[in-house]
């Protein structure tokens, strides 16, 4: 899990650049940014996925056999740092789509 947070950090950073970079016309007549929020979005998708699956993957569960009270809890708690991604992945999803939808506006601005 850890390197899927890694990603999105990495996927905040270059978007912070690509604002830099179309705020400052840096690129001529692409709207980087915008197209950031697509990568953004994805990238927290794929954390919020490592998340859910987190306690599957813990699990000593066989398909067909029978489940354990142990396994059940096993699959739903999260520790502190995992609540704490699980909200940076939900906040990069909703901002890196509102960015997707809405972040080529921002050429206009510097027009």
């Amino acid at each position: 899990m850890i390197p899927a947070a890694a990603i999105v950090v990495i996927a905040w950073l270059v978007s912070l650049a690509s604002i830099y970079t179309d705020l400052a016309s840096i690129t001529d007549q692409i709207s980087l940014f915008g197209r950031s929020g697509a990568v953004l979005t994805l990238c927290g998708v794929v954390l919020e996925y490592k998340i859910s699956t987190k306690g599957q993957q813990e699990t000593s569960y066989k398909p067909g056999g029978p489940v354990s009270l142990g396994d059940v809890g096993k699959a739903t708690l999260l520790t502190d740092r995992e609540k704490n991604l699980q909200y940076f992945a939900h906040i990069t999803v909703i901002l890196g789509t509102l960015i997707w939808g809405f972040g080529d506006l921002i050429s206009l601005v510097n027009a």
